[in-house]
Parts: C-alpha cells; sequence; structure tokens
C-alpha cells in the first residue's frame, strides 16, 4: 500500500528494479511511457531531444544534435534550441543554442576529415574566414571534437571553461 501512495505523488522517481519487476497497471497511461524512456536515455536528456533520442540518436560514436544537447544537459546547462546558426564561416549548417547569456554555434560534420579540412580553412581566434572581419558581437571561441565545430560567444571565463569541458570530454557513449 505505501508502494502504491509513493508512486502516486512521484512516479518519476520510482526505483528502476521495482518498475522492471512488476508492470505499472495502476499507473495512468502516459507514466508508463517515460519509464520506457528512462531506460533508454538518462533522466537528465532535455524533454525536446527526448523524442529524437528514443527514435534515432545514436548515443555513441560521431556527434548529432541530440547527443550534444545531452552532454549539455548532463553538464548542468539548459541549452534552448534558437535555430540555425550564422553560416559563412563553415561549408554545413549549424544550430544555435542559447546557454543562459551565452550564445552556442554548433556545426556538426559528417566525419573528423571534414571537420578539419574547414577548420583550415579560418582564423582559429577570430573563428572568421581567413582574411574576413569576425562577425561575432563577443570574442568567440572555437570548440573542436571530432566531427564537430562549436563556436562559443560568451565574455563569461567560467562558462567558457565549462563548454569546454563538457564538449571535450570524450565523444557520446551509451549509458549502460
Amino acid at each position: 500500500m505505501a508502494l502504491i501512495g509513493c508512486q502516486r505523488e512521484s512516479p518519476a522517481r520510482t526505483d528502476s528494479s521495482v518498475a522492471s519487476a512488476a508492470p505499472v497497471a495502476n499507473a495512468p497511461a502516459g507514466a508508463a511511457s517515460p519509464r520506457a524512456d528512462s531506460a533508454a536515455s538518462p533522466a537528465g536528456a532535455a524533454p525536446a531531444s527526448g523524442t529524437a533520442t528514443a527514435s534515432g540518436c545514436v548515443s555513441e560514436g560521431e556527434w548529432q544534435s541530440c547527443s550534444i544537447e545531452k552532454r549539455l544537459t548532463d553538464a548542468g546547462f539548459v541549452p534552448i534550441n534558437k535555430g540555425p546558426a550564422p553560416g559563412g564561416v563553415f561549408p554545413v549548417g549549424g544550430t544555435s543554442y542559447a546557454l543562459g547569456a551565452a550564445q552556442l554555434h554548433v556545426y556538426i560534420f559528417k566525419s573528423a576529415k571534414e571537420r578539419e579540412q574547414a577548420v583550415a580553412g579560418i582564423d582559429t581566434t577570430t573563428v572568421s574566414r581567413r582574411g574576413s572581419p569576425p562577425s561575432w558581437p563577443m570574442p568567440p571561441t572555437l570548440i573542436t571534437s571530432n566531427n564537430l565545430a562549436a563556436v562559443l560567444v560568451s565574455d563569461n571565463a567560467r562558462q567558457i571553461e565549462r563548454v569546454q569541458l563538457a564538449i571535450t570530454a570524450g565523444l557520446p557513449r551509451a549509458s549502460r
């Protein structure tokens, strides 16, 4: 009886061994779905990317937009997708995220080699095409990892370090 009372108050916090040992027959229809998703993706995944993660985001290997969102969320950020990233610097389209007052522009390439070739054609200090003036409102920070290039526009040294560590801490891995 106590277990049923706890489930009604906090259905998302049930013990995974209890959830897998007994089906949740008394739970509302929508409550069973988050538990199934939480087994596939960690609880820290951004709600907007939860559907993409369940349907097609591979959690290992090269970067994908859903894996960068998950990594930022796991690092304690609340990435807000702001749409397409500014073009002109890289030959691929990107996605912009608001991280508080900072802007993170993420460009995902087909391979690490393609990203390396693209970065070789820019001034990495100003993150602009060689010979072109920078278009960022503040000094940018270029962050690269495998097939990902990100431009963080922030003047907060602590935030810059935290984002760099989150992205360069290794490639996406499946949670086990």
